[in-house]
């Protein structure tokens, strides 16, 4: 199959989001220019990878020494309705980096139906304080889902949950 691939010097914008109800969302980063975005769908435990990954770099970096300490989050251009031409990848793996002489982090992404020796079908440099931004709206997103329970972390959903720690009595419930 013939990937077209995408590479963005600096990206103006970088945002994710949920699609669907809780327990049957669907997540996607938006990533790109304001004229040129491509969306990467991924499953929620990646999501939650790549904020806490985002995060962990950030303190790397600061441990390291590198000017992050006034790193506050920049919001992230809106998109609104993408186009329908959009590029639509599935993602398989993606990796982060820093260039350390631009002082920017740099985020990788496979195609599901990528073979793993190809190059990343996107790749993109994001300033620190627009990768914060996207760490925190990753895990403001995470968090919107449903609630778990507090005695053995399954979701409940609208029909409550019967939380195996009770051997099936007492159902758990948030109504």
């Amino acid at each position: 199959m013939a990937f077209e691939y995408h590479e963005y010097d600096l990206l103006t914008v970088l945002t994710v989001e949920a699609i669907g109800e809780p327990g049957q969302r669907r997540f996607r980063l938006i990533a790109g220019t304001a004229d040129d975005v491509v969306a990467l769908w991924m499953e929620k435990e990646q999501l939650r990878a790549l904020g806490l990954a985002v995060e962990q770099l950030i303190e790397q970096l600061a441990t390291a020494g590198f000017p992050v300490a006034d790193v506050e989050p920049e919001p992230a251009a809106l998109v609104g309705e993408l186009p329908p031409t959009t590029p639509e990848y599935v993602v398989s793996k993606m990796a982060i980096g820093y260039d350390d002489e631009r002082n920017l982090m740099a985020i990788l992404a496979h195609d599901i139906e990528q073979d793993d020796d190809d190059a990343p079908i996107f790749a993109g440099r994001a300033t620190l304080p627009a990768a914060k931004a996207l760490a925190d709206e990753i895990a403001a997103v995470i968090a919107a889902g449903r609630p778990r329970c507090p005695r053995c972390g399954a979701p409940i959903g609208p029909e409550g949950h019967v939380c195996p720690h009770n051997n099936g009595h007492l159902p758990w419930s948030f109504a």
